[in-house]
């Protein structure tokens, strides 16, 4: 693993309470380190340091730098069909208006510093650190791609400010299918943020199907004790179909 990976991954250690549920204990669920071993080095380091600059998580700009072109190994030098270019795919009045962003002449599209400084700076002036979904949005007018970042930025690691956000993502997501106590959950805000970075990892690579409940049908206890459930505080989830087997 490349120097910046591996302090990227021990910065983003973060729990996970997925498991447990029938004995009210939880074990843990670390960030995909493959995935961001998969940020080239040079572009690791720009995403950490045009994040911090404005103000947001590193994971969401590195989330962006992959959707758009693969952390610059996509065809991103030279413009699309429609008109982006770069690494970060900016539109031509769209750049002129950031892309003095990382502060060092002469300024390129194709560069990845400046690219990367300029999308964070957007990113930063469309509110992400507040607005995640809104911001991104902004940034490609389609909610798929909306979604699409958000479950990379949490294979990063990321956690959102905002309790809806991972919450939106879960229910609009083609590979998990909820079941209705499940999305009444979701909607009322009572599943914890891990449950569902943990949901949108896995399904990232396999179909989940009857997934849930959440909170709502089980017991505040676990089955004969007084320990409280974790179900009951929405840090469980029942999935009971995994790529279509039981």
């Amino acid at each position: 693993m490349k120097k910046v990976a591996a302090a990227l991954v021990g910065l983003m250690l973060i729990p996970v309470l997925v498991g447990g549920a029938a004995s009210g204990s939880g074990s843990s669920l670390s960030i995909d380190a493959s995935a961001v071993q998969d940020i080239p080095e040079d572009y690791g380091r720009l995403y950490v340091q045009a994040a911090a600059r404005f103000g947001f998580e590193w994971q969401l700009l590195a989330a962006v730098g992959k959707v758009e072109c693969d952390h610059g190994r996509g065809d991103c030098y030279r413009p699309n069909s429609a008109g982006a270019m770069g690494p970060m795919q900016f539109m031509p009045d769209t750049w002129m208006a950031y892309r003095t962003s990382s502060g060092e002449p002469p300024y390129d599209v194709y560069d990845a510093r400046d690219a990367i400084f300029a999308a964070a700076a957007k990113l930063s002036a469309d509110g992400i650190a507040k607005r995640p979904r809104a911001a991104l949005f902004s940034y490609n007018h389609s909610q798929v791609y909306v979604d699409e970042v958000i479950t990379w930025a949490v294979r990063y690691g990321w956690f959102s400010g905002d309790a809806q956000t991972l919450a939106t993502a879960v229910l609009t997501n083609d590979n998990i299918e909820l079941d209705a106590a499940a999305r009444s959950d979701l909607e009322a805000g009572l599943v914890d943020q891990r449950v569902l970075a943990a949901l949108l990892h896995l399904a990232m690579d396999h179909r989940l199907g009857s997934v849930g409940p959440f909170v709502t049908g089980h017991s505040v206890y676990v089955d004969g004790t007084t320990r409280v459930s974790n179900h009951a505080v929405g840090r469980a989830v029942d999935i009971s179909i995994v790529d279509g087997a039981a």
